[in-house]
């Protein structure tokens, strides 16, 4: 549910990224994505895709702002990657490119997540090593009811709802 708290974080301080394009290039992922804050455009972060760092022209001062309330909000940098652990950033600058990455998976993530909401029951079980378990049947009380006769103990809650309100 971690990124679920990352998405309330960026909601709740009214932090958006718009007009997201990426394109392949020979040595990885080239991508831009306009920042606004607070319904304000107030700067852009990209990445060439060639192995340089995200360029991010957002004024400091409101991006000191920025670090401070998605840090007191509760956002949390995945620090892990390929099976190697990294140190969090302690400059605003890095910290914000590293969750600026972070946010946009996130995001596109939450997107496909709405789209099978609608098609179908989301639930957490117990069992599962996975975050969700799908199941392709309309949502509605019924198939809810029977969802909770099948899988008894083992359903942990449907998540359709919370989904769909982020």
């Amino acid at each position: 549910m971690e990124n679920y708290v990352n998405i309330k974080a960026i909601q709740t301080i009214g932090l958006t990224l718009k007009g997201y394009s990426e394109t392949e290039t020979g040595r990885g992922l080239a991508w831009s994505c306009k920042v606004y804050f607070q319904n304000k455009k107030i700067g852009l972060v990209s990445n060439s895709g060639h192995g340089g760092p995200t360029v991010i022209d957002v004024p400091v001062e409101i991006l000191d702002h920025i670090v401070n309330a998605l840090r007191s909000n509760a956002y949390t940098l995945t620090l892990e990657s390929t099976g190697h652990s990294n140190e969090e950033p302690t400059d605003s600058r890095n910290w914000f490119g590293d969750a600026v990455t972070q946010m946009i998976d996130e995001v596109d993530r939450l997107r496909k997540l709405k789209r099978l909401a609608k098609t179908h029951v989301i639930v957490r079980q117990k069992s599962s090593a996975n975050e969700f378990e799908f199941y392709k049947i309309a949502p509605s009380d019924s198939s809810r009811a029977r969802l909770i006769r099948q899988l008894g103990d083992d359903l942990v809650c449907f998540m359709n709802d919370e989904i769909l309100s982020l």
